[in-house]
């Protein structure tokens, strides 16, 4: 944009500056305005109403925006002034794009934060304003600096001017730059606003939701609702084609959603790619794809290109760590590099925590590969905003989240800056905050423990509703605003609402039926489910696999059966609808025919390490543990180690007695997944029977820093440490998990007759090993009855022939559960007691 070229960009007038100011200098603002020449942006309504334009001006253009702030006593005490200014702050901390000038009008003391950007002070006329403003060059365009991937850039132009390329798939692992290399090669090989249009695709992107999208890329009205999806796909195959004819460039991005298991294009994918190979001429015609998973192209591979980003080299990884803060020599940024592969988001997201020692390095890099977040380093407000932009995953500005979080301007400012100081959040195409989509699980999944999570769903999808009814069909942001609405009044429970917005949104449905099944809210997922079949085959596959297992999660078994029965013949070689009819089984605790299905899918799976680990579950269930244990080594070496199979795997060999096997799978389990709690648990477990003590006291206490609330781990920590001793310790631990809700009685029992024991308190010891045990006979209380028994005989409680005739009642009932192996050390130490 140049300067005073008041230019159209997507439907908008582009102009350079935008004049935030408070009600009481609107005649300042619009005085200013004439003596810029028009080339301004000034509210024309009463500021306190909240109305920002800032979105507007932010998908309006990508070049260079002045941002002017009159400041006065009462800007600085304006909220809606305060939401303008961290916006553009936001922007201008992101990659320069935005020139913040700031003009004092009074004395009012600026900010230590905003000083940088002062521009003059005592200037009250529009005459004089205007001469500092036009008597300064803004600074030159600034694009986020983006590092060296002038390989792929290469591949791109080649694919684009090539007669032998139709498409290009850009693959990489999540945070690896797939969208910013897609955007930065089309920006330097492409001229014209107008020659990219851009779709994101979810989960929920079936044909109505795809036709939604590209009409509103294209400025054009969508199909009616209730089309049928073939219709529906053919109209939206013609307007992707009239636009690519006239020299047009899509770019879909994410469209993982739309690959198999196997990485064959889905249903949506596969019509998109029968289209594009279908034109006659492919030069100067292009279509980009970025995945998270590479697609298997089979026949198209002459035709569409595919390619994986790797890490950045170290040359080019360590500008980019500077840039985003880190401090530290040369070759000390280049072993993080090297130590994060040179993956750009992981790059980021540590950079400001640089720099670190060695042993604190590979802690951050275990925790950057799983939670891409570290939650001792954000604050508990910026946690809450995270947590709502992952829930609504939609356009919503920053007013409207702040009012929900009920935060202050100043609250609110502050959580951005720390969100994207973290490479946490950026603007989204529409302006607003949106959070990295390699992010969106791990807090939507912190949201949903909160116990009211559903009312503030609610809460949510009643600010959205409010803002739909704000934007016009046809305005940018209509559609994305509309699907996110649809979605959350679903997870609010408010079906009938959610399906008069629009009918039809098969996808929608579908994403919204997943996610309320992932919650175990079973009921409400039918509702969806049976809402977006269609009875259309091909596209009603993924919500009857749904469906079955919905139904055998209610009980419903009969019907269950019955569809994954119709599914099974119709689909007699698809592995995931063998699958998914082996998990109703599972469900129904039908662990052989379970088995059967998994097996019967195997063939039919590029790589059957998925279901090797279904069986390993599954045997486990049946206590076959050698069973299990093959299951899981099998998956594991057909490269599905992740830390669950793992997990999995450790077990069944614990069960055979391979202990130090299974702390060594155990612990990279944990080294793969360092913040769940659970598996640092079943690691102290193991480092107990191995003789480790103080590796386990450690892995118990990093359980409960990571859940308070981890009961197990309490209870295991106080038994620990009473055999390590530490008496004082061990009360403390056992009072927290009695606590705790739904504290097993029996192991808290067992665990304060140990501490009765050490202690020297034998009667008390007895007692309390009896209450355990009227709760349950397991191993571990009747072994430590043995233990007990044989103390109170040491110490002439009770006679040695009592002492044998209890124990060998006790050791009778450890053989039937095949559990003598815990008092095998006590058989050896006092042989007296045992036959």
């Amino acid at each position: 944009m140049n300067i005073g070229d008041n230019s159209w960009v997507g439907g908008k007038v582009s102009k350079r500056f935008f004049i935030s100011h408070a009600s009481p200098e609107k005649h300042v603002a619009l005085e200013l305005k004439a003596k810029l020449d028009g080339d301004a942006w000034v509210d024309l309504h009463e500021i306190d109403l909240g109305d920002l334009l800032l979105e507007e001006i932010s998908s309006g253009s990508e070049e260079a925006t002045d941002f002017v702030l009159l400041w006065s006593a009462t800007s600085a005490a304006s909220r809606w002034v305060s939401f303008e200014l961290h916006m553009a702050f936001i922007r201008w901390l992101e990659d320069n794009a935005v020139a913040i000038r700031i003009i004092c009008l009074d004395d009012t003391k600026v900010p230590l934060y905003l000083r940088p950007f002062l521009q003059a002070r005592g200037k009250r006329s529009a005459e004089e304003i205007a001469a500092v403003l036009m008597g300064t060059v803004p600074p030159k365009t600034a694009r986020r600096v983006f590092f060296n991937r002038n390989t792929e850039i290469g591949r791109i132009e080649e694919a684009l001017y090539s007669p032998d390329r139709a498409a290009a798939f850009i693959c990489g692992m999540p945070g690896s730059g797939k969208r910013s290399l897609a955007r930065e090669a089309l920006s330097r090989l492409t001229v014209g606003s107008g020659t990219i249009r851009r779709v994101s695709v979810t989960a929920g992107t079936a044909e109505p939701e795809l036709n939604l999208l590209v009409t509103s890329a294209l400025g054009l009205p969508p199909a009616a609702e209730n089309t049928s999806p073939e219709d529906v796909m053919k109209a939206t195959d013609d307007l992707m084609g009239s636009f690519m004819d006239e020299g047009g460039i899509w770019v879909f991005e994410d469209v993982e959603h739309w690959l198999e298991e196997d990485g064959v294009p889905g249903r949506i994918l596969a019509n998109l790619l029968a289209t594009i190979t279908r034109a006659s001429d492919w030069v100067s015609r292009l279509v980009i794809f970025t995945t998270r998973r590479r697609p298997t192209l089979h026949d198209l591979e002459d035709s569409v290109d595919a390619f994986f980003l790797t890490g950045l080299a170290k040359q080019h990884a360590i500008p980019l760590l500077r840039a985003q803060g880190a401090v530290g020599e040369e070759s000390e940024l280049g072993v993080v590099a090297e130590e994060l592969d040179g993956h750009p988001l992981a790059l980021e997201v540590v950079a400001p925590r640089l720099p670190l020692p060695a042993a604190a390095l590979r802690e951050q890099r275990h925790t950057i590969a799983t939670d891409l977040v570290d939650p001792n380093a954000v604050s508990a407000t910026a946690w809450r905003l995270l947590e709502a932009l992952a829930l609504v995953d939609g356009p919503v500005p920053a007013e409207d989240l702040a009012s929900f979080l009920r935060l202050s301007a100043d609250d609110m400012q502050d959580a951005i800056a720390q969100a994207v100081q973290y490479s946490l959040v950026a603007n989204s195409d529409e302006g607003t905050l949106a959070l990295h989509p390699l992010l969106r699980d791990y807090f939507l999944r912190s949201f949903r423990k909160q116990e009211n999570h559903v009312g503030l769903t609610s809460e949510l999808a009643d600010l959205m509703k409010r803002r739909l009814d704000r934007v016009a069909p046809g305005e940018a942001g209509y559609v994305p605003t509309l699907l996110a609405t649809v979605k959350l009044l679903g997870l609010a429970g408010r079906f009938d609402e959610a399906r008069s917005l629009r009918t039809g949104l098969i996808g929608t449905l579908y994403q919204t039926a997943v996610e309320l099944y992932q919650e175990k809210r079973y009921e409400e997922a039918l509702l969806y489910i049976d809402e977006a079949i269609t009875g259309a085959e091909e596209s009603d596959l993924a919500l009857r696999q749904l469906q079955m297992k919905t139904l055998a999660y209610l009980g419903n078994l009969k019907d269950a059966r019955s569809i994954g029965d119709d599914l099974v013949r119709m689909y007699p070689q698809n592995a995931a609808v063998l699958r998914d009819r082996g998990r109703v089984e599972f469900i129904a605790r039908n662990w052989g025919a379970a088995i059967s299905y998994f097996q019967r899918a195997i063939p039919f799976r590029h790589n059957p390490a998925q279901l090797w680990s279904d069986i390993a579950q599954a045997r486990m269930r049946m206590s076959d543990w050698n069973g299990a244990a093959v299951a899981a080594q099998a998956s594991i070496a057909k490269g599905g180690d992740t830390p669950w199979t793992l997990a999995l795997y450790s077990e069944a060999l614990e069960h055979l007695q391979q202990l130090s096997e299974a702390e060594e799978v155990m612990t990279r389990a944990v080294t793969r997944e360092p913040n769940n709690p659970a598996y640092r648990h079943r690691l102290g477990r193991i480092a107990l029977q191995t003789g480790h003590r103080q590796s386990a006291i450690e892995q118990f206490k990093r359980s409960v820093e990571l859940d308070s609330s981890f009961v197990q781990s309490w209870l295991s920590l106080a038994s620990a440490l009473a055999d390590d001793g530490d008496l004082e310790g061990a009360q403390r631990a056992l009072a927290v998990g009695r606590d705790q809700p739904g504290s097993p009685a029996a192991v808290a029992q067992n665990v304060q007759a140990k501490i009765h024991l050490v202690m020297g308190d034998l009667e008390a010891a007895q007692q309390s090993i009896d209450s355990a045990l009227e709760g349950r006979r397991d191993g571990q209380n009747l072994a430590l009855a043995v233990r007990i028994c044989i103390a109170r005989a040491e110490s002439g409680l009770i006679s040695t022939g009592q002492a044998r005739a209890r124990i060998r009642a006790l050791a009778l009932e450890l053989d039937a559960l095949k559990q003598l192996r815990f008092v095998l050390d006590y058989s050896r130490e006092f042989p007296k007691y045992f036959d």
